[in-house]
């Protein structure tokens, strides 16, 4: 048999606050949209990246995988509201679009925490009864997507959306400290704006490429480098950041989703 695979990355955008942290079973992220080959499939394995906590790891709390597809080309209605309990007036809107399931055990597969600053997360291949990686077995999922949706051509989308089992917090504690009356103007002209910041040290919390968001969620920006503890380099502020506003991941969460056809 010839088999086919695919590996998709998911970066969700999280509604974020400042260093606040989910509660146990809050909603992470709701419904993201990714574009997989054509067809249907299985998952055959998800491998995590998540960020710590003020630039230590941690951060290894399960997380329950809800996947879904459009229905007569109508994508699922909204999960939720970040950072809060999901609602049986919410989710009942999207039950008839849920295709599949899968809890990513984070206690039993993360790295131990030896990255240090974040984890990588690792499923065997699996399937037990809730869909936890144990030994020989594969996800037991298997996606495949409305036709009538519309994606690019040999594509079809499925959505994703998170649901936590344990404290999340991405917070950072990398404050801007430009001065108490000093704030930094929006520049979306893709030049280098510098910033101080202080708290943790920036140099084990960011790199170049981050998608960083202000902690009130009202301003994102782009990693350029980070020159030592106090001084980044950053490139297309979305609009004005206040003095002493906290910068925060806007993607603390990469899955990579391995699918076999």
């Amino acid at each position: 048999m010839n088999r086919k695979y695919a590996l998709v990355d998911l970066e969700p955008n999280l509604t974020l606050g400042a260093g606040l942290a989910h509660g146990g079973t809050d909603i992470v992220f709701g419904w993201t949209p990714i574009e997989i080959p054509t067809g249907a499939c299985s998952i055959k394995m998800i491998t995590s990246i998540i960020t710590g906590t003020n630039g230590a790891a941690g951060n290894t709390h399960d997380l329950n995988l809800y996947f879904a597809r459009s229905i007569n080309g109508v994508a699922p209605t909204t999960f939720g509201t970040e950072h809060g309990a999901a609602a049986a007036a919410t989710t009942v809107g999207f039950r008839k679009n849920i295709i599949g399931y899968a809890r990513v055990d984070f206690s039993t597969i993360d790295d131990a925490d030896y990255l240090v600053s974040y984890n990588v997360l690792g499923s065997r291949t699996a399937g037990s009864a809730d869909n936890t990686p144990n030994s020989g077995e594969m996800y037991n999922v298997v996606l495949q997507g409305d036709p009538m949706y519309s994606s690019t051509k040999g594509y079809q989308t499925i959505w994703v959306a998170g649901g936590g089992a344990g404290a999340f917090d991405f917070g950072t504690d990398v404050d801007l400290n430009m001065g108490s009356s000093a704030n930094v103007a929006a520049d979306m002209t893709g030049a280098d704006v510098a910033l101080t910041v202080s708290g943790t040290d920036a140099t084990i919390v960011f790199s170049p490429g981050d998608q960083i968001v202000g902690h009130t969620n009202t301003v994102t920006m782009e990693v350029v480098s980070v020159t030592d503890a106090t001084n980044m380099i950053v490139k297309n502020v979305s609009a004005q950041i206040d003095h002493a506003e906290q910068l925060m991941f806007r993607n603390p969460i990469k899955l990579m989703i391995g699918l076999e056809y």
